[in-house]
């Protein structure tokens, strides 16, 4: 029981209060006798919606003591009407983004990385290339977290941008708060053996890996390919196919090469892997000069 000036505060909200606050009673067919036997959870389930919809993030929650990350929803059994719990969306993006932060240095991610963006890649490819930068700007302006899209598997030689495409849109789709992961595949599994050998769970690298919104994976296909790396790699390729998760890739090699050694592929499990990215991945063909061979100096 309620003391009596709580409890006289409760009796002042009537039926009609919780049908306007509470569409899902009228959905329900409740009672006014259900509504009523309810009323003081209905009244505080009221006021944790109230809170819930002027939601600045997880880190500003303004719901008190262990109900901060918690969304209430409301049940109906029969004649009984309870109250239970989940947890909200902004505290799963916060911890999702706790654990992008936390494996982003082991995935190969430089300081410099930072500095590619999207305003200022080569402006002759941009030009070369208006339809595949116009993809670029598009998903990293719009994409958000829950929306199925493709990726884009971008292929050509060395040195024509596409590590900078790569990493413009991730860098962008950081800056909105869309966690992503960028990864190195010529240093990733090195880095995955090392943390095997220190004893180290691997699980949960491969389990960001699979799952975060969106992966890029640059120098695909460029690493010494064994058992070991397209094992981890098709785990992580194969998730991401079924949950329909953007994958982006930069690689050397066009699709159909894609680990392939003097004319056959190097591992029983390629055609799979190949089959996955080409699915769930627009492809493109970047060609040019080598930047990086520009402003070569000489001794000589």
């Amino acid at each position: 029981m309620f003391p009596e000036d709580v409890q006289a505060k409760v009796e002042a909200y009537d039926t009609s209060y919780f049908r306007r606050r509470v569409p899902q009673l009228n959905e329900w067919g409740a009672s006014d006798a259900q509504i009523l036997a309810h009323r003081a959870m209905l009244l505080e389930y009221v006021r944790q919606q109230s809170i819930c919809e002027h939601c600045q993030g997880f880190n500003a929650c303004g719901k008190e003591g262990d109900m901060q990350g918690f969304i209430q929803t409301l049940e109906q059994y029969g004649p009984t009407l309870s109250v239970g719990v989940r947890r909200c969306r902004p505290f799963l993006e916060a911890q999702l983004r706790e654990t992008v932060n936390r494996w982003h240095e082991f995935s190969g991610a430089l300081k410099q990385d930072s500095e590619f963006r999207l305003g200022n890649f080569p402006v002759e490819q941009r030009r070369k290339y208006p339809k595949l930068f116009r993809y670029a700007y598009d998903f990293a302006e719009t994409f958000e977290v829950g929306q199925t899209t493709s990726g884009l598997y971008l292929f050509g030689p060395p040195g024509v941008g596409k590590t900078h495409l790569l990493l413009g849109v991730l860098n962008r789709l950081t800056e909105r708060g869309i966690p992503a992961l960028f990864v190195r595949s010529d240093s990733i599994f090195d880095r995955m053996r090392h943390l095997i050998a220190d004893n180290g769970d691997l699980e949960p690298l491969l389990e960001a890996y699979a799952t975060v919104p969106v992966l890029g994976i640059d120098e695909f296909a460029q690493e010494r390919a064994n058992d070991f790396t397209l094992e981890k790699l098709f785990r992580i390729i194969n998730h991401r196919f079924h949950s329909q998760l953007p994958t982006w890739f930069t690689s050397n090699y066009a699709p159909p090469d894609m680990y392939r050694k003097n004319g056959s592929d190097v591992h029983d499990s390629v055609p799979a892997l190949r089959s996955r990215v080409m699915q769930m991945a627009k492809l493109a063909r970047v060609e040019g000069d080598d930047a990086r061979q520009r402003n070569l100096q000489s001794l000589t």
